[in-house]
């Protein structure tokens, strides 16, 4: 590349030489024959003197063969100049020809060095993709890109091979190619929508995208898998990750223990498999926590309460931001009233009851629908507790002074 911009940096200056030299050819041109016609001119003139000073002319002659002699002089100098076509310098002139001789260059030498080296990757495909077959994690990235560009050769000569579209996928996913890849699943199920190693492995290249919309699509590919081969034990252990990461515990726990009845007890994938599984439990168990909380109102300040009042119930960190994990809204009306708080009323989906090792239980009426303290609110004293599957805290509001 850097031997290409050097040629074309030396064309454009010969261009450029190649224009100013023509025009000063066309100075040298004119002035040389301005001074032949200016010697001619005195030549003539000298003699016209010399023929009246000898009086081989009279005074009336010489004047009227000088006057001829300067018509003539003056109309052979505009001859001169008419029969010369000045060209103007054109510098635009030298970049067209800057920019047609890069295309050429191109043309000729680099698009022809692109398709040597393809032709040569398709000549070593067989070669090749023994190599990263045998050696896998070993291969380095040249080899990688030598065989993705020999395999998309092949696939633009036989496009119909779904196994090809499938290998090359997982190559653009290694090289991190990541659209290529997708296209590339998509046209190899396309040619093979029920081949159980390409749904499975399109599967797992989606997760590892991220996002809810790659793990939707990637569920339904799993299920499609199952349907066709129950037993498959890749389809199996993604579907219950798919399920984990879904926040279904449950499916998580049905799939990984079936996982696990596929998996031998010989086998080291066993303790990953039971860890997984405890794993699921364990959150199983966090999302079944609740918390039963009852607040009172002495009657005094119950029938001082506005008709819109509104009560909020509402769990924070012991210690840290105020956000609540977990909060219920609803009317003031009939005392003493008790809500049940849980997971489902967390208002964040990473700030939950689960999430928090202890909770800092708080009740709260305010005048109109807004849950920050107001001037007039009634607001009980917070309750710290430990987070347990199961609690109940009693609240009694009381009148806020300023």
């Amino acid at each position: 590349m850097i031997k290409l911009l050097l040629i074309l940096a030396a064309l454009l200056v010969v261009a450029i030489i190649i224009v100013l030299l023509a025009r000063r050819l066309q100075s040298r041109e004119i002035i040389e024959r301005d001074s032949e016609n200016q010697q001619w001119y005195q030549q003539r003139l000298q003699e016209l003197q010399d023929d009246k000073a000898q009086q081989r002319i009279n005074d009336e002659d010489y004047q009227y063969a000088k006057a001829e002699l300067d018509k003539t002089f003056v109309n052979d100098s505009r001859d001169i100049e008419a029969n010369i076509t000045w060209q103007s310098s054109r510098p635009w002139l030298a970049i067209i020809l800057l920019l047609v001789m890069s295309v050429g260059l191109y043309a000729a030498f680099g698009s022809w060095s692109l398709q040597r080296q393809a032709d040569e990757a398709r000549q070593r495909l067989p070669e090749l993709g023994k190599t990263v077959l045998q050696e896998q994690q070993a291969v380095d990235t040249a080899t990688l890109n030598t065989f993705a560009l020999g395999l998309r050769q092949k696939l633009q000569q036989q496009g119909n091979d779904p196994i090809a579209w499938w290998i090359y996928a997982g190559l653009m996913s290694d090289l991190n190619q990541f659209e290529q890849a997708n296209e590339a699943f998509e046209r190899s199920l396309k040619l093979d929508p029920d081949r159980v190693g390409t749904l499975v492995s399109y599967a797992r290249f989606l997760l590892q995208s991220g996002g809810q919309e790659n793990r939707q699509r990637a569920g339904g590919l799993l299920a499609r898998a199952l349907r066709i081969e129950p037993d498959n034990v890749e389809a199996v252990s993604l579907s219950g990750f798919v399920a984990f990461e879904s926040g279904d515990y449950e499916q998580a726990i049905e799939a990984w223990q079936y996982l696990l009845a596929l998996t031998p007890g010989s086998s080291q994938r066993r303790s990953a498999v039971e860890q997984a599984i405890a794993d699921a439990q364990a959150r199983l168990e966090a999302e079944q926590q609740q918390l039963t909380v009852t607040v009172d109102i002495s009657p005094e300040l119950r029938q001082a309460l506005p008709a819109n009042s509104t009560l909020f119930v509402y769990v924070t960190a012991a210690q840290g931001a105020p956000m609540p994990a977990a909060v219920k809204r609803l009317p003031a009306l009939d005392f003493p009233l008790t809500v049940t708080l849980t997971n489902t009323d967390s208002m964040l989906p990473d700030l939950r009851l689960s999430s928090l090792d202890n909770w800092k239980v708080q009740a709260r009426v305010s005048q109109d629908d807004k849950i920050e303290l107001q001037s007039g609110d009634l607001k009980a004293q917070p309750v710290v507790i430990k987070a347990e599957e199961s609690a109940s805290v009693n609240l009694q509001l009381s009148q806020q002074h300023p």
